[in-house]
């Protein structure tokens, strides 16, 4: 790690000092602004407004509304205003009023790159109910991974609709935002666009050339604009929580002949403490750390050899997640929070730990630290789990030189170390190259430490952008005692070549179309210990996106796969050994989310090993009104083995209602019905939200049996319930 520090340390002579001459000066403030929605205030009128351009349906069209957009700040907040005409105001597209939840709604919305790195941004938008939604953005808003939904922070926002349009205004603290001052003054990347739902219409401050899918969000396109003289006091915010309930739970009795019940009450209590050490360095201090209020993954139908991967949504390891970061292509990583008080899908108590994440400098770094509890039910001893990373800024503004370490310690001195190096370059234009190797040392090893044998190499090119040619390109091998067991990866001692070409053509303006993108895929996987191919796909995908925001996506692919064990996807179907090729076809439609009643098909047929899949999907969404949403999601696929008498359906069926009395007040209430394993899964959250991170929650899990009779002795009616009532206040 010595090393490591110090070899980048010496590169900081090829840094490049920040560019002053296109730096956008903003106004302060001292007057205070009313939020409630109306940007009467003198002080607005002082303010110019920011020249906005189309971004589409057609780059610099003519705008079909007004709009008006201004910034400011003062010592504690950044303010946006907009003031968003619409010559038909009762056509203003307003779905839901629930929290973080997009339904095709206009938006008004402000993307703040306060750490000032081109790479990671925070990402506000509010509608014309007042609904808020608040996202992390990291790669450059690359891959679909990079927008974070699941963090949240303090902002408010306030809306009002008049018969000329809709009127806006939004307050950040500098608290949720971070930033650097140096010499009196900070400097920020920034965006902010309207857009107008029903026209697919959006206007965006700077003048961002159509060139990416989500180019309006793009740190490294932001303006850069320069905030000086702020007097700014770094809060504390000290957040408890107490929580009761009970859950049930039947489990087989020692006697094989049935079931019995277990009940237990819960009563929790615990803390989390975030201390500012710097503009834009925290420190987390959790204690008795709790998820009571996190909503349910959802299931998945895995059809391949792969595990499957479920993302993050635990709000404390959200706060600038990007930082540790160490992503080896994929879902695949060398460090996956889940690992953390999560053990095959079962909750383990964390005790307690510590967060330490900001920038400083050309600096980002991140330090973590948790205590897990022993569960003796699940035969896991009490562990430790670390982390820290560390990234440095070099040569220019997209590129940067970064290294990491892992680590996992069981109180019986069980260990699992990983670390990780890791250089990307942007060495011209839209192209880059990111180099990464990890290596893990585990005590279940007895080896002698082997570079090839401990580790993973990869080696990604791409050209960052949807316009015209473009390519991702990996080249990645991992070795057969690389085991990241505070990480995820999907297989284990092979070597990968992904190869992909696109094409990306906008339309012209009277087209109905706005881009279409045909690509060429070519993917193969070997075995090291004897170089023989495990797995290879060649696809070759048409994309084609609609000015009004549908899409369609049609796919051909071509499969070879050679097992040495066999495959199973349930108890009635499977595959035998050997070497298979096969070839299938899939489409996919969305429809335009700016209706309220709107839908996803997907639909695959294919030859599958010595079989038939047979897929459809169905997706669709309605918002009754902007106080409820009702989605659901049928999966249904038929495997097909008539040479070996194999049949198997997989479906899931998943229904969810979204309530939302107001913007404070909301009720989810989602369930699922496996069909293979003949359960239904329900979910219910119901959310009073007096503040932010000031919230009641009352949660109710359950998890029941429709087909009691299919075992010996006879199921449960139920597996598993839990009800429980949680209550977060927070101290400034």
């Amino acid at each position: 790690m010595l090393i490591y520090i110090l070899l980048l340390l010496t590169l900081q002579v090829f840094s490049t000092p920040e560019k002053t001459s296109d730096i956008l000066s903003i106004t302060k403030i001292d007057t205070p602004i009313v939020l409630d929605g109306i940007p009467d205030e003198e002080i607005w009128e002082t303010i110019q407004p920011l020249p906005v351009v189309m971004y589409q349906p057609v780059f610099r069209g003519d705008m079909t509304e007004k709009s008006i957009i201004k910034v400011a700040y003062d010592n504690e907040y950044v303010y946006v205003m907009g003031q968003l005409y619409d010559s038909e105001p009762d056509k203003i597209t307003t779905n839901s009023l629930y929290r973080d939840r997009y339904s095709g709604d206009d938006t008004f919305a402000i993307v703040l790159d306060s750490y000032n790195d081109s790479e990671n941004a925070k990402w506000f938008f509010t509608t014309p109910a007042g609904n808020k939604t608040d996202m992390q953005i990291s790669n450059d808003a690359e891959g679909e991974d990079s927008n974070n939904r699941n963090w949240n922070t303090f902002w408010d926002s306030a809306s009002t609709t008049t018969d000329e349009g809709w009127f806006v205004e939004m307050r950040i603290p500098f608290s949720s935002l971070g930033f650097q001052e140096v010499n009196n003054e900070v400097i920020m990347g920034m965006i902010v666009y309207r857009y107008i739902a029903r026209k697919a219409e959006r206007h965006v401050f700077p003048a961002i050339p159509a060139d990416w899918n989500r180019g309006f969000a793009k740190p490294s396109q932001a303006q850069k604009i320069r905030l000086q003289g702020i007097d700014y006091k770094k809060p504390y915010y000290i957040t408890p929580y107490v929580l009761g309930g009970f859950d049930q739970l039947n489990q087989l009795k020692s006697t094989a002949d049935g079931y019995k019940r277990k009940d237990d009450l819960t009563t929790e209590a615990g803390l989390d403490i975030k201390i500012p050490v710097s503009g834009n360095m925290n420190l987390d201090i959790t204690v008795n750390t709790d998820f009571a209020q996190v909503e349910a993954d959802e299931a998945q139908i895995n059809l391949t050899r792969t595990p499957l991967f479920f993302p993050e949504k635990r709000q404390f390891f959200q706060e600038r997640s990007d930082i540790f970061d160490f992503n080896l292509g994929g879902s695949n990583t060398l460090f996956y929070s889940r690992r953390i008080g999560l053990d095959e899908g079962q909750q383990v108590r964390i005790l307690g730990g510590a967060r330490l994440a900001g920038r400083t400098g050309k600096w980002d770094v991140g330090l973590l630290n948790m205590q897990t509890d022993a569960v003796s039910s699940l035969d896991i001893e009490s562990r430790n789990f670390g982390v820290l990373r560390a990234r440095r800024d070099l040569i220019n503004e997209n590129s940067y030189l970064g290294g990491i370490v892992t680590t996992r310690m069981g109180v019986d001195g069980s260990y699992n170390i990983g670390t990780g190096l890791d250089f990307l370059y942007n060495y011209s234009g839209d192209h880059f190259i990111d180099f990464k190797i990890a290596s893990t040392f585990d005590d279940s090893f007895n080896e002698d430490y082997s570079l090839l044998d401990n580790s993973n190499f990869r080696l990604f090119l791409n050209k960052r952008t949807s316009s015209g040619f473009y390519y991702r390109s990996t080249l990645k091998r991992a070795g057969p005692r690389y085991q990241p067991e505070m990480g995820f990866e999907s297989r284990t001692d092979y070597t990968l070549f992904d190869a992909r070409i696109f094409y990306g053509y906008f339309n012209s303006a009277d087209s109905p179309l706005r881009i279409v993108t045909p690509g060429l895929r070519y993917l193969s996987t070997f075995r090291n210990d004897d170089n023989s191919i495990e797995s290879m796909l060649i696809e070759h995908p048409w994309e084609i996106k609609f000015k009004n925001e549908a899409g369609i996506k049609i796919t051909a692919s071509w499969w070879y796969e050679d097992l040495i064990e066999p495959l199973s996807f349930s108890e009635k179907t499977f595959v035998e050994p050997g070497s298979y090729s096969f070839f299938g076809a899939e489409i996919e439609y969305e429809m335009s989310d700016t209706k309220a009643l709107r839908s996803k098909f997907k639909t695959r047929i294919s030859k599958f090993y010595d079989g038939e899949q047979y897929s459809i999907s169905v997706s669709p969404t309605w918002n009754q009104s902007r106080h409820l949403e009702i989605s659901g999601d049928i999966e249904l696929n038929y495997l097909n083995f008539s040479s070996r008498d194999q049949s198997e359906f997989l479906n899931i069926y998943r229904l969810r209602s979204l309530i939302a009395l107001n913007t404070k007040v909301s009720l989810q209430l989602l369930s699922q019905y496996n069909y293979l394993a003949r359960q239904i899964a329900t979910n219910a959250r119901f959310r009073y939200n007096f503040a932010e991170q000031n919230d009641l929650w009352i949660v109710y899990n359950e998890i029941t049996n429709t087909d009691i009779e299919r075992a010996v002795p006879t199921l449960p009616t139920f597996d598993s319930r839990v009800f429980l009532i949680k209550y977060t206040y927070t101290f400034h």
